[in-house]
């Protein structure tokens, strides 16, 4: 009976991706409030499935399949999730941890995965300053610098945008902020090596890694 159990909530979630992929809000919206009513499911479980769909999204664009309105439209789709997910996932009073400074990098207009991960942060207990997309190194470095953030979260998709992380390290570098502050890198694009290539302390594949090396930043 449990395999039985655990095997349709499976389904729903594998349709729950497609119906993302294929940008299908009512029907995403209907298989999430159906998700979150099974007792054997858990938030974690949908944002798994919204990283795995949006990844699949990521690839269609990288591919010229998709265009920068279904992009668009993806990043819509998913926010209108997180609003019905959000109360499910975050805690009564959660106990303050630290400050995030979230941005898309200059030249990416991506923020599936920043909002997610902003969701996650937030449902933790961390206070998110998130600047939106297309943000260029001085304006992430002004709000370092009036918001004293323990971590600063950079985000893109494009590969062509990448490249944002080091003119972003570099500013902090030349404000004399670097050093007091932990740059963590996320995207399509990102992986160890690009990382470090381009400046920052860490990487993560999924909101969900992304939360955990928060918790461990700050306490470091």
């Amino acid at each position: 009976m449990a395999r039985l159990v655990k095997g349709i909530l499976n389904v729903m979630l594998r349709e729950f991706e497609e119906a993302l992929i294929g940008l299908d809000s009512e029907k995403a919206k209907d298989l999430c409030r159906r998700i979150l009513s099974d007792p054997n499911s858990s938030t974690d479980d949908i944002f798994r499935s919204i990283a795995s769909a949006m990844d699949v999204v990521g690839q269609k664009y990288e591919a010229s399949e998709y265009f920068l309105s279904e992009l668009i439209m993806a990043g819509e789709v998913v926010k209108e999730v997180l609003s019905i997910i959000e109360p499910y996932h975050r805690k009564a009073e959660p106990e303050y941890i630290g400050t995030v400074l979230t941005a898309t990098v200059r030249g990416d207009l991506h923020d599936i995965g920043k909002n997610i991960l902003c969701t996650f942060l937030k449902s933790a207990g961390f206070n998110i300053i998130d600047l939106g997309v297309d943000v260029p190194p001085g304006k992430i470095v002004d709000a370092e610098r009036a918001n004293d953030a323990d971590i600063i979260g950079l985000s893109a998709l494009l590969t062509t945008a990448v490249p944002e992380f080091m003119n972003v390290t570099d500013a902090l570098k030349n404000a004399g902020m670097r050093d007091k502050v932990k740059v963590i890198v996320g995207g399509c694009a990102v992986n160890e090596e690009v990382a470090k290539k381009y400046g920052a302390d860490t990487w993560a594949r999924t909101a969900i890694e992304g939360i955990e090396i928060c918790r461990q930043l700050v306490k470091k």
